[in-house]
C-alpha cells in the first residue's frame, strides 16, 4: 500500500465497471485520482468513498464519443494542477449484432470510444510528460478479443486488436522518453454492464463453455494492474497482459 503516492491517476469510464473499481484501488495504494465519465452523479458518488476512505479524488464530465472530448478533458487536469502521471483509457462500448448488421452509427460510436479516444489521451499525456521531463505510465485496457473473436461483436474486436497494436507502437515510440505504455486484457468481467447478458440463453450457453465456466470479478484484476502501475515496474513497457482463467481458449 501507497507504492502510488505522489502519483495522480486518470481513470476514463469510471463511473462503473473495470474503470470504476480500478480508480477506488489505485486511490487506495496512494494515487490522487480524476474520475471521468459521463454519469458525473456516480462520480459524485465514487469520488465521496474515495475520500470517507481518506484518498484524494476530482471528477471531471466526460463523454468518450466526442471528438474534442479528451482535449477539452486534458486542458481541465491542467488547470486544476491536476496532470496525470497515470492514464488508465478503461472507457469501453460494444454495439453487438451480426457484421452483416451493424451499422455505421456502430461502427463511428465503437471506434470513437475503444479507439481514437485512448489514442488521443495518450498522445497529450505523452506530449506533456515529454515537455515536463516527467516518466509516465499509460495503460490501455484491451480485451482477450483482441487475439480471438467472438460471435456478434466483429468492430468491438477490431478496435481492441487495433488498441493492443497501438500501444506497442506507442511504447516504441515513447520508451525513449522514460514513458510506459502497456496493455491489459482482461477475459469476461462480471460488471453491471454485461450482468443481464449470462442469464439469457446465449449467454448460459457461452458461460457453460468456459474452462471454469465462471466469470471473473473487477478484483481479479487488482494485481495485473498495480503491477502495471507500479514504478518498479519500469522495465516491462509494450507488454499485453491477458487476465483471463483460459477464457480465450474456449472460443
Amino acid at each position: 500500500m501507497g507504492h502510488l503516492n505522489g502519483k495522480t491517476a486518470l481513470i476514463t469510464g469510471a463511473s462503473s465497471g473495470i474503470g470504476a473499481h480500478f480508480a477506488q484501488l489505485l486511490a487506495r495504494h496512494g494515487a490522487r485520482v480524476a474520475l471521468a465519465a459521463r454519469r458525473v452523479e456516480r462520480l459524485t458518488e465514487a469520488k465521496a468513498q474515495i475520500e470517507a476512505q481518506g484518498g484524494t479524488a476530482r471528477i471531471y464530465g466526460f463523454d468518450a464519443t466526442g471528438r474534442d472530448a479528451p482535449d477539452a478533458l486534458f486542458d481541465s487536469l491542467q488547470a486544476d494542477g491536476f496532470a496525470p502521471s497515470i492514464l488508465i483509457n478503461a472507457a469501453g462500448v460494444s454495439r453487438p449484432g451480426r457484421a452483416e448488421r451493424n451499422t455505421m452509427d456502430d461502427f463511428d460510436e465503437t471506434v470513437g470510444v475503444n479507439l481514437r479516444t485512448p489514442w488521443r489521451l495518450a498522445q497529450l499525456c505523452a506530449a506533456h510528460w515529454i515537455k515536463t521531463g516527467e516518466e509516465g505510465s499509460i495503460v490501455n485496457v484491451s480485451s482477450m478479443l483482441a487475439r480471438r473473436v467472438g460471435p456478434g461483436v466483429s468492430i468491438y474486436c477490431m478496435t481492441k486488436a487495433a488498441l493492443s497494436h497501438l500501444t506497442a507502437a506507442q511504447a516504441r515510440e515513447w520508451a525513449q522518453y522514460g514513458i510506459r505504455v502497456n496493455a491489459l486484457s482482461p477475459g469476461y468481467i462480471e460488471t453491471e454492464i454485461n450482468e443481464g447478458f449470462w442469464e439469457t440463453p446465449a449467454g448460459r450457453q457461452e458461460l457453460n463453455r468456459l474452462p471454469r465456466k465462471r466469470l471473473g470479478k473487477p478484483r481479479d484484476l487488482d494485481s495485473a494492474i498495480l503491477f502495471l502501475t507500479d514504478p518498479a515496474s519500469g522495465f516491462v513497457n509494450g507488454a499485453d497482459i491477458v487476465v483471463d482463467d483460459a477464457q480465450s481458449w474456449a472460443i
